[in-house]
């Protein structure tokens, strides 16, 4: 492979030669093995001393379920496909290179699979979600020995006991 790093731009070039052609103009980047010219392109005198160029976690299998592998162009890189009217699809792993490619007449087929998703909660979802709790009505929510019934049972009886619950 001729794949290339210009150090001093963060910019990995990647000659549509290195492509597999696949039919017309239809080429594929396996990135399993992109990943592999990196780790060498890195730790060649060249670029022994420079920032790494990629994250990679292998595939993993839990209960019995083989999780795909990821690769991620971190530290500010770039990439750049030889330009060209032509498509890349990219295989062998879950990867950000749609997210880094350089823009030209290159089209990137990416195909990742999440599997599990790690879904972040803002402060805003995280009030909308504690109003929506607050507002509900509580005899949708008193089952035997949930703290709705708790709550239905003080409201229905008053006097004292409203006192106590305020009080812890």
């Amino acid at each position: 492979m001729t794949i290339s790093i210009s150090w001093a731009t963060k910019v990995i070039n990647i000659p549509q030669g290195d492509l597999t052609p696949i039919s017309g103009s239809l080429y594929e980047l396996n990135v399993n093995s992109f990943r592999l010219v990196l780790k060498n392109l890195e730790a060649s005198e060249d670029g022994v001393w420079a920032l790494d160029t990629h994250r990679h976690n292998t595939q993993v299998t839990l209960g019995g379920v083989t999780f795909a592998r990821t690769l991620e162009i971190i530290n500010g890189y770039t990439i750049t496909f030889g330009n060209g009217q032509y498509a890349v699809r990219l295989v062998g792993a879950n990867n950000n290179i749609s997210d880094v490619v350089n823009v030209n007449n290159v089209s990137i087929r990416s195909s990742n699979s999440a599997g599990l998703v790690s879904v972040g909660v803002s402060v805003e979802d995280r009030a909308a979600i504690a109003d929506a709790i607050w507002d509900e009505v509580i005899s949708g929510h008193s089952g035997t020995g949930s703290s709705g019934e708790v709550i239905d049972r003080i409201d229905k009886t008053g006097g004292d006991n409203q006192a106590l619950i305020l009080a812890t």
